[in-house]
């Protein structure tokens, strides 16, 4: 029986001391200060009573951990001889202790903490700085079972293969990328504002895209048009660079004559402005005239009517020599319409007496009743010396003696007068006495 009985407390002894060991452990018997934390779904699969770490001392553990929404809700118990030295505004954030290995919770203290230590019920908030580990495992899993083991193990020796000796290298390069990349970051904005900007402008192209097929489809037949006319438009260009070349030649020996002329025009050109509202009544006067002048030479025949003026017009004398004085304004003198007669003749300076013009043109001796002897005599400008009276026109000696009083005058011999002289001049001087030097 005593070896029975020793045997049962051996046994018994055994159990309690490996529960104490476990418990001791599992830190049954020490007492924490409970806070919460916040985190994603990450922070389920932390293992039960993972270590809570500050600057690599271990400080408390996960207490247990409840899902909650889209993450999960941590207890952790902070030892009550530590919480006390850290700070109220620290965050946390969770870390594996190597590439596959256990996760932990890594207190991370700010760069100013706070003055108030932690206390039992405070939550903290969890960093989003620190890339979690799992979650790139996770994303990489479907992809590894996608990749073959074979060609994913070429794929990094080939890998391999090129990066060796080239770390150097393949360092400055990144370095470099860095560099380029901190001066792209300021220009990112712009950057931005030129792809919007290059939104509209691309919608502006798509709206007169058509148009621009268009005028591409033009520009072809043009094209061909161009090919298939080749031999005409070398020719062309030869003639082209012919009248080129004799222009060229034509400058240079008249370049001075033309600059001549130019300056020449200047007066007539500025003459032309200031009576250039006079053209247009000018031109519908003559318009108006070619029915006129049509019937006047219908069947290339020239039809006249000839009326005799009753005050015969005096002749011209050295005093009415031509001047260029007329320093009028503009006037179309009631062109288009012109009134017949005229009521009045502009007295222009253009060294004419101002009675000898127009109307009033009229020999003094008939205006003032004179005789005809009188106003043949101012007619001639000279005293008489013989007179001789020419009666009816018509017969042969009259024709010669109109013709023998004309000649001289028209400088012609006597027997090259035309009929139409006697036609013309008989009436003025029928009845009249003509004085002859």
């Amino acid at each position: 029986m005593n070896h029975r009985f020793l045997g049962i407390v051996f046994i018994g002894l055994l159990i309690l001391g490996v529960w104490l060991v476990s418990a001791i452990f599992g830190q049954k018997f020490t007492d924490f200060d409970r806070v919460a934390l916040t985190t994603s779904n990450a922070g389920l699969n932390l293992p039960e009573k993972a270590d809570v770490k500050i600057r690599g001392v271990i400080v408390g553990q996960v207490m247990s951990a409840e899902s909650e929404g889209d993450g999960a809700k941590l207890e952790l118990g902070i030892k009550p001889d530590s919480i006390g030295q850290i700070p109220r505004n620290v965050s946390a954030a969770i870390l594996p202790k190597t590439l596959f290995g256990e996760k932990y919770v890594d207190l991370t203290v700010p760069e100013q903490p706070s003055s108030k230590p932690l206390q039992a019920g405070d939550a903290i908030k969890q960093t989003d700085l620190p890339v979690e580990v799992e979650k790139v495992l996770n994303d990489l899993y479907p992809l590894l079972r996608a990749v073959q083991p074979a060609e994913l193990n070429y794929t990094l020796n080939a890998l391999a293969e090129a990066l060796e000796g080239r770390g150097d290298k393949l360092g400055e390069g990144l370095v470099t990328l860095d560099g380029y990349l901190k001066r792209m970051n300021p220009e990112l904005p712009a950057l931005l504002d030129d792809l919007r900007l290059l939104a509209s402008v691309t919608d502006t192209y798509a709206d007169v895209f058509p148009q621009l097929a268009d005028t591409l489809r033009n520009t072809t037949k043009t094209g061909n048009t161009l090919v298939s006319k080749e031999q005409k438009l070398n020719a062309f260009l030869v003639d082209l660079t012919s009248f080129s070349d004799t222009t060229t030649g034509f400058l240079n020996d008249n370049g001075n004559n033309l600059i001549r002329l130019s300056q020449l025009s200047e007066p007539i050109v500025a003459l032309l402005a200031r009576y250039s509202s006079t053209f247009p009544c000018m031109l519908e006067g003559l318009v108006k005239q070619v029915p006129r002048l049509a019937s006047t030479f219908r069947g290339y025949i020239f039809h006249i009517d000839l009326e005799l003026l009753p005050n015969q017009p005096r002749g011209y004398t050295r005093a009415d020599t031509p001047v260029y004085g007329a320093s009028n304004a503009p006037n179309c003198a009631g062109l288009p319409n012109p009134p017949i007669p005229y009521p009045k003749f502009p007295n222009l300076d253009d060294g004419v007496d101002g009675i000898g013009k127009g109307g009033q043109r009229a020999t003094p001796g008939f205006a003032a009743g004179g005789t005809a002897t009188e106003a043949a005599a101012t007619s001639i400008g000279q005293p008489n010396r013989s007179r001789m009276s020419v009666g009816p026109s018509g017969t042969p000696s009259q024709k010669a003696l109109i013709n023998s009083l004309l000649a001289p005058s028209l400088g012609v011999p006597v027997d090259e007068m035309s009929d139409v002289s006697t036609l013309l001049f008989a009436p003025a001087f029928s009845g009249t006495e003509v004085s002859v030097r």
